[in-house]
């Protein structure tokens, strides 16, 4: 890489994290190179990039600026290298993914090394959390959406399906009232998974009829999904989450589950797993690579 393209990639790297060291880590580099490539893209430019105190690196407005054409120029760097490789038939450059962190730890990290062997010349990046990031404005190629999708210029191609289990520690059935219908959940301990926004209620559905039950006000609420399902399996209260990110738990017997004769959720029914991307990269030989390569591992499974 160039010294301008490895420069503007440090820049990239030092705006995400709000942190000259955590650029170091990611990038592999001296922290003295970091601040090298930095005071360098500086004079060059004549402006300073960022507000630098003790505490706190963020973008000058001069800086802001400068990341949005210093990511398009990456980007068409990145796009000149696919054009120019796929010409000798081979699949390289950068893939930017974006991943919910759990199923990334679960399904992603577990299959990632085949995708990397089956494509040398393909550099994987995965930011992997749960927010749910612009992947235009957030320079990603692809990203892996769980859950029901809202409207949007993304296209999007379901690689799983998914379900939910209503579920609790046995030392929890235990201590409180049975449960046997929607009904009995009224007076038990709710633990809630906020994800974008608060979830008002759960919603289960039996013999075509639907039932709600409130969850506002649950004793737990948390975005982070191994919070409340070690909650669960302390036996502070009830949770509902996706089969797939609890079937360890009920294989061993810490979690059990509740209702099973009802079709439960705590978001919406009729939910999935999906890559998504957008239109520019439709063509996109590294994200077309990866959409094949997780749909044929997953087919569509629970």
């Amino acid at each position: 890489m160039s010294d301008l393209a490895q420069s503007l990639l440090v820049f990239t790297k030092v705006a995400e994290h709000k942190s000259f060291a955590e650029a170091s880590r990611e990038l592999n580099m001296a922290n003295s190179s970091v601040t090298r490539h930095i005071a360098s893209l500086e004079k060059e430019l004549g402006v300073a990039l960022f507000i630098r105190t003790t505490r706190l690196v963020r973008l000058s407005p001069a800086g802001e600026g400068a990341y949005v054409h210093a990511m398009d120029i990456l980007h068409k760097v990145d796009e000149l290298k696919r054009t120019v490789h796929a010409q000798d038939g081979r699949v390289s450059g950068l893939l930017r993914l974006s991943v919910p962190w759990r199923y990334a730890r679960l399904y992603i990290a577990p299959i990632l090394s085949g995708f990397m062997k089956l494509y040398p010349d393909i550099r994987v990046e995965i930011v992997s959390d749960d927010r749910m990031v612009n992947l235009v404005d957030a320079g990603f190629d692809a990203a892996i959406r769980i859950g029901r999708l809202a409207d949007s210029s993304l296209i999007a191609k379901k690689i799983a399906e998914q379900s939910f289990v209503l579920a609790a520690a046995p030392s929890y059935l235990r201590q409180h009232a049975r449960i046997e219908t929607h009904d009995d959940l009224e007076g038990h301990t709710i633990l809630t998974f906020s994800y974008a926004a608060a979830n008002d209620s759960w919603k289960l559905k039996k013999s075509g009829h639907t039932y709600r039950v409130p969850a506002r006000e649950g004793k737990l609420a948390t975005n982070n999904a191994d919070l409340i399902t070690a909650a669960a399996v302390e036996g502070v209260g009830i949770i509902i989450q996706p089969i797939w990110a609890v079937q360890d738990q009920i294989k061993n017997g810490s979690l059990v589950p509740i209702l099973s004769d009802y079709e439960v959720t705590s978001t919406a029914f009729e939910t999935g797993i999906f890559v998504v991307y957008s239109k520019e990269n439709k063509h996109n030989p590294c994200v077309r690579a990866w959409i094949d390569y997780v749909s044929e591992q997953f087919k569509l499974k629970t």
